[in-house]
């Protein structure tokens, strides 16, 4: 049961992501919970901001580590399909270092795990180098 309310944060935040704006909004980030200033980052496409934020805050409380978790798989999804202001050659190893973080997070994650084999394997039919690494 756990796990499947968490694939559903993870999915609703996903979407939500996916409705946000484009991320040209530089608003200030508002007071109040973790939550709600992560979210709004999310929303703007700021995943590098709501990271930060994330890395100040407690690593032991669990909400902190699911919102991490999250934050990782949605800025590596909004690498992989979304952000056509980086060329490729400059997404596609981000978004692998951070699939990677999540799978750190939380080894059975199917879609990073799945993403991860899809970009590992254009990689291989191009004959190029798999990039290595992970996101903070």
């Amino acid at each position: 049961m756990i796990r499947k309310t968490i694939y559903l944060v993870s999915f609703t935040l996903l979407f939500l992501s996916a409705c946000g704006n484009n991320g040209n909004d530089t608003a200030a980030i508002p007071d109040g919970p973790i939550e709600q200033q992560v979210q709004f980052l999310v929303d703007q496409d700021r995943y590098e901001e709501a990271l930060d934020i994330l890395r100040e805050a407690d690593q032991d409380d669990r909400r902190v580590a699911v919102m991490t978790r999250d934050t990782h798989l949605l800025y590596a999804n909004w690498l992989m399909h979304s952000a056509d202001s980086i060329h490729m050659t400059e997404r596609m190893p981000l978004a692998l270092q951070h699939f990677r973080r999540v799978l750190e997070l939380d080894s059975e994650n199917q879609i990073a795990l799945a993403s991860i084999e899809q970009i590992e394997s254009i990689y291989q039919q191009m004959g190029r180098e798999i990039p290595q690494g992970v996101a903070e």
